[in-house]
This record gives structure tokens, C-alpha cells and sequence, in this order.
């Protein structure tokens, strides 16, 4: 093959790449087209004013039973639980005990809020701005806490590093 030829035949290499490209650049862009008419379709036969009214209700009264569904989502029933230390427990209960009575506090807030003038709801904003600041305090706490604990708790491979060693001095006993 002389020069020549090896120009003719690398310019016939570049136009046939270059068509892929376009090809590629067309389907492409036809795949967005019809991924975009799907998602279309889909949001006006799901979304609001349009489809099945029954379907409307269903999905507002899943809504408003996890809404209003227990936090412990009959955990007690779960094997694990049940083999969790009473301390455990307690401190779960505890736990729950306070999220309620956030819970509630949260509601008398907003509805103190509502009824309420501007100096009065500036007032409020600011106490739930202390609020939030003193649970960040407290999460940053928990965090803290939950650091330590997983430090002094031995490792898989320390555990498993331990287990081989007592194994050894079995084996060097004669047991």
C-alpha cells in the first residue's frame, strides 16, 4: 500500500466514523424523545386532576395512616426485641416517650403560631430556633457518644484474631 492509497482508505475511515457518530447522535436523541413522551404520559395519568379518583383516595389514606401509624411498628412482636436487655428496652420506650411529647409540644407550637400576632410569632420562631440549636447540640452528642461506643467495641477482625489465638494455645496444651 503507497501513500496514496493509505490517505484514500484513513479519509474513508473518518467519514465512516463520523457517520457512526451522527448515527449514534440520532438514536440517541430519538431514545430522549420517547423517554420524555413516556414520562409525560405518565405524570398526566398519575399526577394531580387526572386519573383514577378511587386511586386518589387510596394513596391520601396510605398517607394519613403512616402519618398517624405507631412508631414502633409492632416491634415488640420481632424476636429480636424480645432478646434485647431490659435496660435496652426501657431506653426505647424512654425514647419514644419523648418523641411524643415533641411531637406534641411541635403541635401546641403551631397552633399557638397560628393564632398568634407578629410579635408573638417572632417570639415563637425563636424559641423553636433554640430548640433546634439544643437538638443539634444533642445529636452532635449522640454522635459523640455512638463514636466511643463502636471504639471500645472489639472489631470482627480483632474478635476472629483473638478466637484463632485461643485456638492455638488449645492446640499447644493438648486440649
Amino acid at each position: 500500500m503507497d501513500f496514496h492509497e493509505t490517505r484514500l482508505w484513513h479519509a474513508a475511515c473518518v467519514r465512516d466514523k463520523n457517520a457512526m457518530k451522527r448515527n449514534l447522535a440520532a438514536t440517541l436523541l430519538a431514545m430522549g424523545l420517547a423517554l420524555a413522551c413516556a414520562t409525560a404520559v405518565a405524570q398526566s395519568t398519575n399526577g394531580p386532576g387526572g386519573g383514577d379518583p378511587q386511586g386518589d383516595q387510596i394513596q391520601k389514606r396510605d398517607q394519613d395512616q403512616l402519618q398517624t401509624s405507631s412508631p414502633d411498628l409492632d416491634q415488640k412482636r420481632t424476636r429480636m426485641h424480645q432478646s434485647l436487655p431490659g435496660t435496652v428496652q426501657q431506653a426505647v420506650q424512654d425514647m419514644k416517650q419523648a418523641r411524643e411529647q415533641y411531637q406534641q409540644r411541635l403541635q401546641e407550637k403551631k397552633k399557638e403560631l397560628t393564632a398568634s400576632t407578629d410579635e408573638e410569632r417572632e417570639r415563637l420562631r425563636e424559641q423553636l430556633r433554640a430548640v433546634i440549636k439544643e437538638q443539634a447540640r444533642d445529636r452532635e452528642q449522640l454522635r459523640e457518644r455512638l463514636q466511643a461506643l463502636r471504639e471500645s467495641v472489639p472489631s470482627h477482625e480483632q474478635l476472629m484474631e483473638q478466637a484463632r489465638e485461643q485456638i492455638q494455645q488449645r492446640e499447644r496444651r493438648g486440649d
